[in-house]
């Protein structure tokens, strides 16, 4: 500061107008305030997303994509990296409600239940007589003396009596396989 006729005399040494600095700030923190508002009354949308590793979500977004937020109360499903047409419909479809969109994924869950059981069916029915005989040189080699074989068997019998509720899981599948009208609703959180 330098002194002239006993007064102070201030310089200054910014080029910037502070003036200017607090009108683009006062008219930028009003932007993003309007711009907050805006976004907000966007209303939510649910998505469905399949992510590279075959995980199916439900998200809630306002604007697609870039916010879109895993919904708290579904749990990702493994679905495969396989993207068939119904999982791709699936996938490009906005839902205004969350009930709206399971409704929407219930048809194409049970579709490709039953595609992968009929599937399963035709692999299995020549794995039981496999395991079937496998069981049967298990227990003769037990009954020689060769120990250590009690988890093989055990396994075995394990698949073979699933091979044997097979029938009774597939009768309860396609009684599921009518359409459920309303989606079960998540738990309220207080």
């Amino acid at each position: 500061m330098s002194h002239h006729d006993g007064r102070a005399v201030r310089y200054r040494l910014s080029g910037v107008n502070l003036e200017w600095t607090k009108k683009v700030g006062i008219i930028g923190g009003a932007v993003v305030i309007v711009l907050l508002v805006v976004f907000l009354s966007i209303p939510t949308k649910y998505i469905f997303r399949l992510s590279s590793g075959g995980e199916l979500s439900l998200c809630v977004s306002r604007i697609g994509w870039f916010d879109a937020v895993g919904d708290r109360f579904f749990e990702p499903v493994y679905f495969g990296k396989d993207r068939d047409e119904m999982v791709n419909d699936l996938l490009s479809k906005r839902f205004k409600t969350r009930e709206e969109a399971l409704a929407a994924l219930q048809p194409v869950a049970l579709h490709r239940l039953h595609a992968r059981l009929q599937a399963l069916e035709e692999v299995e029915q020549s794995l039981a007589e496999q395991y079937h005989r496998l069981l049967g040189e298990y227990r003769a080699a037990q009954q020689t003396g060769v120990n250590g074989l009690e988890l093989p068997v055990e396994a075995l019998q394990r698949w073979l009596e699933m091979y044997r509720l097979r029938a009774e899981m597939v009768k309860v599948s396609a009684q599921g396989s009518a359409p459920h009208t309303t989606p079960p609703t998540p738990p309220v959180h207080r």
